[in-house]
């Protein structure tokens, strides 16, 4: 198969040959990206309630406001400072240029404005330019890797927390259910035009991506009876989209979201990516199998950063078990970012071997499908394999 047919095959539980990878710039990675570009008018830092505000997002060459040629601002990646985003909502950094930033103070705390603020912020999707340096580089590769675009960097809840602010946002569903509502669809309405200028302007997605946290530790962000009021009108529709294009639509989760998967199932939700899936449990993962996709990382909160090759190899096999069936529905996800979590070369190469390993379905022993399987997990630690013989 070639990654195309391997990721399509993944999704549909169609036996793929090898369990299938993302992992963004790499030659194994069977997934090509395609990121939307900033607004070439977009000028952060100009208006005069922005100054001192610096533009958010790693891709974007800035034309420097008069108060930012300073010469102390010259270096300005390096400094601790407040950021905006497209959608006019305030970040910060703290300097390091390890990470994206925190979402900083709210950029709405008034209800009242905003009309005005959506008119001022939210971004152009039809505008060619945001496409283009993408498709023009996925030309080469199109029909050979998988190409998924990728919204955002930020989706519909997000978006509209950040601008909010997190607590706010989450009493908003309670004392301003229509404003939520009524911002949830304008940004859902963008990335929909987002996702079919994707298709309008050559970029040839076979599906998209969607990072956006829906739980905690040990429970979803929203109760939910309440997720399936508010969210199913902004899934469904993305969902829906994605088809109507012909594309898969994946799903970035962090958190402990099994009580409101089934929910994003029904909607139309092809596959869903875990960084941490042991923060889900894999006992309660159970259900899934064989019902949704599911990409997985080796746990970036315990195992990949924490553990030893040799566990990081063996726990590839557990994903693909707890995760997938012997038809598919398993894909391996490198976390791009593995200088924030401290992982270690060798348990990188751990995780490639343990795929060479365990992630070709011919060479998987029949008897480990049904060889019984642990309903008490503990994070850090890596039960041993099956035994090579039934």
């Amino acid at each position: 198969m070639n990654s195309v047919e391997r990721v399509k095959a993944a999704i549909h539980f169609s036996n793929p040959d090898k369990v299938p990878i993302i992992n963004y710039g790499k030659a194994n990675s069977d997934v090509f990206p395609l990121l939307t570009m900033p607004s070439k008018d977009w000028k952060p830092g100009h208006a005069e309630d922005e100054k001192g505000l610096f533009p958010h997002g790693e891709t974007f060459e800035w034309d420097k406001p008069e108060w930012a040629k300073n010469s102390k601002y010259d270096n300005w990646k390096k400094l601790k400072r407040e950021e905006i985003d497209e959608w006019g909502c305030i970040w910060n950094r703290t300097g390091s240029g390890d990470t994206m930033g925190h979402p900083g103070r709210p950029s709405l705390p008034d209800w009242s404005k905003l009309d005005e603020y959506l008119e001022r912020y939210t971004p152009n999707a039809e505008e060619k330019s945001k496409y283009s340096t993408f498709a023009k580089m996925s030309e080469s590769v199109v029909g050979k890797k998988y190409l998924m675009a990728i919204l955002g960097p930020h989706a519909p809840l997000s978006v509209a927390m950040n601008m909010r602010g997190f607590t706010n946002f989450l009493m908003d569903h309670r004392r301003n259910p229509d404003k939520v509502k009524f911002l949830l669809e304008h940004i859902t309405e963008y990335f929909t035009k987002n996702m079919k200028m994707w298709v309008k302007y050559g970029g040839n997605p076979d599906g998209f991506f969607m990072y956006e946290d829906l739980g905690t530790q040990d429970r979803s962000l929203i109760n939910p009876k309440m997720f399936k009021k508010f969210y199913e009108p902004i899934y469904r529709t993305l969902y829906e989209t994605a088809h109507d294009l012909k594309c898969e639509f994946h799903h970035h989760c962090c958190g402990k979201i099994d009580k409101i998967l089934p929910f994003l199932i029904e909607w139309g939700l092809d596959a869903i990516e875990f960084d941490s899936p042991r923060m889900t449990r894999y006992p309660d993962l159970e259900q899934f199998r064989g019902k949704i996709m599911m990409w997985g990382c080796v746990n970036i909160q315990t195992i990949y950063p924490q553990g030893t090759p040799e566990e990081c190899e063996r726990e590839v096999w557990h994903m693909v078990r707890n995760l997938g069936t012997s038809e598919g529905g398993y894909g391996a996800y490198f976390y791009p970012q593995v200088g924030q979590i401290n992982v270690s070369k060798e348990n990188i190469i751990a995780f490639k071997k343990g795929l060479r390993k365990y992630g070709n379905y011919l060479n998987i022993p029949r008897h480990w499908w049904t060889h019984p399987i642990s309903k008490e997990w503990k994070d850090d630690i890596v039960p041993p394999l099956p035994p090579q013989n039934p």
